[in-house]
Order: structure tokens, then C-alpha cells, then sequence
């Protein structure tokens, strides 16, 4: 049996899950990638998708819409917190739905960074005008 270590899944509003495990099973932007006992300091972006706690042969799993996942700590001190924008306990929820429900977080989040690209680009579009007039003197 592998060295348990401490794990928080929290959210901004509330502590999710607290316990000891001994891997947690998370998704980044990069792919997917797991945290045992006293693996490297790690910091990672979450995407929409699942976090997996195994202690044993229990696992726990939580749907998540993203966030951040920080391993750190030395010996007895390491530890896994997950800070969830939001998450939820997929007990109760069927393998399809779990499916269904990250595909609709995925597209809000590409329509969020579409929305985002938009007006990154007006903004870049009014100052290059603003920087043009202002060489002309008409500022």
C-alpha cells in the first residue's frame, strides 16, 4: 500500500472533500497526470473534467469546472489541495450524464475565450487607432 497523504477539494464557497489518499487523478490544459505521495512541488490549471481520489481500493470522484491543483509539502506535510471554481460529488450522477455535462462546460469555456478573443481584439484595434492619431497630432 502506498503512503496516503493529505487531500482538500475545496471551491470558493465551500470545503468539497477532505481526507487521505493515496492518488489523485486530475486533467490540465497539458492532459491528464497523477499526484502520489511526495511527488515534486506541482502546480496545475484545471480544466472542466473529473478529479479522481483513490485511497485503497476506494475511489472517490468529482466533477469539476476548473481551477487550480497545488502538490506540495515534505513527509508527513504533503499534501494535495484542489481549488475548485466549482465542484460537485459524482455519486449520484451516471457515466453519460458526467460525459454530457463536461462537453457543456468545454463549449461555455471555448465561448467564454472566443468572447475574451473578441474584445482583446477591439481593444488592440482602438489602441493601435488611438497610437496612429496620436502620431498625427489629432490626439
Amino acid at each position: 500500500m502506498a503512503t496516503p497523504m493529505q487531500v482538500s477539494i475545496v471551491s470558493p464557497e465551500e470545503a468539497i472533500w477532505a481526507g487521505e489518499a493515496e492518488l489523485v487523478i486530475a486533467r490540465s490544459p497539458e492532459g491528464e497526470f497523477g499526484i502520489m505521495f511526495n511527488h515534486i512541488p506541482f502546480l496545475a490549471a484545471l480544466v472542466p473534467g473529473t478529479v479522481t481520489v483513490v485511497s485503497g481500493s476506494d475511489r472517490e470522484v468529482f466533477l469539476v469546472t476548473g481551477g487550480f491543483l497545488e502538490a506540495n509539502g515534505d513527509g508527513s506535510e504533503y499534501h494535495v489541495i484542489v481549488l475548485a471554481d466549482d465542484a460537485e460529488a459524482t455519486g449520484e450522477i451516471t457515466a453519460e450524464e458526467i460525459k454530457q455535462r463536461i462537453a457543456e462546460m468545454r463549449r461555455q469555456q471555448e465561448a467564454d475565450h472566443r468572447s475574451e478573443d473578441r474584445a482583446t481584439a477591439r481593444l488592440q484595434a482602438a489602441m493601435a487607432a488611438d497610437e496612429v492619431a496620436a502620431s498625427r497630432g489629432q490626439r
